[in-house]
């Protein structure tokens, strides 16, 4: 029998034992998830429109932030994308933060889930589709020179958004967290329209998942921010007022 044949079943189930592992894996991880009122967690509203929810143990912190218009900004950037804003501390043993290894689940979108963002592979998109739409628009002068400013322009103020991006996304995402730092913190960056997603809906359901060590750490929240949202922060303020 030709060698091909043999590796064929091979692959296969070496595929079916790394599947196994990582399930295994997964099952066996404590889950930590953010809910109102529970021991450790907490919601703030500031007056910005940011909402922070935090969740701390013995051994660390985690403070996830958002725009409560952040799904509405999202779709009038240039490139469809959720950033969200996170910072770990860490009072004991750092497990080495890995962003590349925390998701976004869109949940109803049929639960997909989405790794953060890589700052090159989003830089490298942006640049190429600035490149499609340079060719575009030098098509379009030659076919409408009479409209040469005005699409010259659209494509001068497209160049300007990617650079800055680009930009703000190599300066501020998050980073890996080496074992010997205590703190971390910075951009999670989600593309939020893929072949899966498709358009978001005027609400969406999230939960984002941070594995930290033999922990994971799940935060579900929405966007726009529910009414239960909306009366943590009512009650948020009648507290600060009290004081």
């Amino acid at each position: 029998m030709p060698a091909w044949h043999l590796r064929r079943p091979v692959a296969r189930a070496l595929c079916l034992a790394a599947s196994l592992l990582a399930h295994a894996t997964t099952q066996h991880a404590q889950v930590l998830r953010w809910s109102a009122g529970q021991p450790g967690c907490a919601f703030q509203a500031a007056d910005d429109g940011t909402y922070r929810y935090a969740l701390a143990t013995d051994d660390f912190s985690v403070t996830l932030a958002m725009d409560a218009q952040e799904l509405e900004k999202a779709r009038r950037r240039v490139e469809p994308i959720l950033g969200l804003f996170l910072s770990v501390r860490f009072l004991k043993q750092n497990p080495a933060l890995d962003p590349g290894k925390i998701s976004l689940e869109f949940v109803r979108h049929f639960h997909t889930t989405e790794p953060p963002l890589d700052r090159a592979v989003l830089a490298a998109r942006l640049q190429a589709d600035d490149k499609k739409t340079a060719a575009t628009a030098a098509r379009e002068v030659l076919k409408h020179p009479e409209e040469k400013d005005e699409i010259e322009a659209a494509l001068k103020a497209q160049q300007e958004n990617t650079s800055r991006m680009t930009g703000w996304a190599r300066a501020r995402s998050l980073q890996s967290a080496s074992p010997q730092s205590r703190e971390a913190s910075g951009w999670l960056l989600f593309a939020a329209r893929t072949r899966w997603i498709g358009e978001l809906n005027r609400r969406e359901e999230f939960l984002l998942r941070i594995p930290l060590g033999g922990v994971v750490v799940e935060f579900p929240f929405n966007l726009p921010p529910s009414q239960d949202d909306l009366r943590l922060r009512t009650r948020g303020a009648d507290q600060t007022s009290d004081r």
